[in-house]
């Protein structure tokens, strides 16, 4: 780890696998491909044939679907193997609601004073994820890991590994789902530094306030129509 208190791709990497290298490149480069639309439901995912792209054993490309499986990401069908899963409207408004009871909860803890430490360092990351938005980088991977890191950071803020590990893997299982999804329409999402600035309340109810309306902007109008959202 640095001295930073934002967390970098490799931290989030470092914080969501097993200490085997292969097994963490394994699942390191699937999720990549997860991301870009390489790999996408339905598509079935040969283990031989992924052990032999890697120059690896089965083992650790069996071990690395295995919590693929358990992060969401995968399922296992009788005589067909593994398969990317298929995404539902329900699944993606399932992940909303995991990170919102993650993060709200997280933000009762850090508000205030962990925030107000560590304000410049957060601010001008936060100026900079702005600054990506306003260039047209919503839905790019750049904008993607740098929205994980910067959010992850905050959740870390607690101290608590396990909140930002399980964190960690709800927003990546949520920005698949998202990215899946047939209905391309998103509102518009809230700034970053608006957040960030009202996270320096030392009130915990309105932080919660203000970490859900920033959450919830930006995502997918179609959950705000099945599930009747205001």
């Amino acid at each position: 780890m640095h001295n930073s208190v934002i967390l970098t791709q490799e931290d989030i990497n470092a914080i969501t696998h097993q200490k085997d290298s292969y097994v963490k490149k394994i699942y390191d480069e699937l999720i990549r491909r997860f991301t870009i639309r390489q790999l996408v439901p339905g598509q079935v995912l040969n283990r031989r044939k992924l052990a032999e792209e890697f120059g690896v054993s089965v083992s650790p490309v069996l071990e690395a679907l295995v919590q693929l499986e358990q992060d969401g990401f995968i399922e296992t069908i009788p005589r067909v193997g593994a398969v990317v899963r298929p995404v539902r409207n329900e699944d993606a408004y399932a992940q909303l609601l995991i990170r919102d009871g993650i993060e709200c909860n997280a933000a009762r803890i850090y508000a205030g004073k962990c925030v107000s430490d560590n304000f410049d360092c957060l601010y001008e990351y936060a100026i900079a994820m702005d600054k990506m938005v306003e260039e047209g980088k919503l839905f790019s991977l750049e904008f993607t890991n740098a929205d994980l890191c910067f959010h992850a950071s905050l959740v870390n803020l607690c101290k608590m590994p396990i909140l930002t590990r399980e964190f960690i893997r709800s927003v990546r299982i949520g920005v698949f789902v998202n990215i899946n999804r047939v209905d391309g329409v998103f509102n518009k999402s809230q700034s970053h530094v608006d957040l960030l600035e009202g996270l320096l309340t030392s009130d915990s109810q309105k932080a919660v306030s203000i970490v859900r309306d920033h959450l919830w902007s930006g995502k997918p109008e179609v959950i705000y129509k099945v599930f009747d959202i205001k």
